[in-house]
């Protein structure tokens, strides 16, 4: 199994407030996710987005399709393979 940290750019409300679901918008180019789960937020001061981090767990066989998915899904700001 390859597990993925995939951060994701999430717009704020006027309140600060997460406004989407950005892994809803996530292309997984047709690769099997096997489980995902969201690990974390963090806000930094001065960006008007918060950067929701989840993880992924995906069958090796899939891994590379998933990359190619992240690479071409506009809210992903940065992915890592653990």
């Amino acid at each position: 199994m390859a597990t993925f940290k995939v951060i994701f750019k999430n717009r704020l409300t006027l309140e600060g407030e997460a406004s989407d679901h950005p892994a809803d918008k996530l292309n997984t180019n047709g690769a099997m996710i096997e489980s995902y789960g969201y690990a974390s937020r963090e806000l930094r001061e001065g960006e008007n987005f918060a950067r929701d981090t989840w993880d992924y767990e995906i069958r090796d066989k899939d891994a590379d399709r998933f990359v190619e998915g992240l690479k071409s899904t506009p809210v992903v700001i940065e992915y890592k393979l653990q």
